[in-house]
């Protein structure tokens, strides 16, 4: 018998945590990173809004794509990238969930 994983709980998102190991490695790997992230998070984006529910799901989804590493050092296993690639990494996420 399956237990079904509320969409609040950060489990719903476990499998992008494989999925996702390694960090992208030119601008357009992160882009095309951030329009995946895109595309999982539209597909309950309306429902989710509706009900106004803490999004720990999404955070957890965000940090296993690597998203939240963007800007960071590598020294410290972020992707070191400028705050432009940043930015688009941003607008394709928020074109579909803000």
């Amino acid at each position: 018998m399956s237990q079904e994983v509320p969409a609040t709980d950060p489990a719903v998102y476990a499998q992008y945590e494989t999925k996702w190991s390694t960090l992208p490695d030119s601008e357009s790997g992160w882009v095309d990173r951030a329009r995946e992230v895109a595309e999982v998070l539209a597909q309950d984006a309306a429902q989710r809004d509706q009900g106004n529910k803490s999004p720990r799901a999404e955070i957890a989804l965000l940090k296993h794509s690597g998203l939240l590493k963007l800007l960071g050092p590598k020294k410290y296993g972020g992707g070191e990238q400028p705050w432009s690639i940043g930015y688009k990494a941003i607008r394709e996420v928020a074109k579909v969930d803000g």
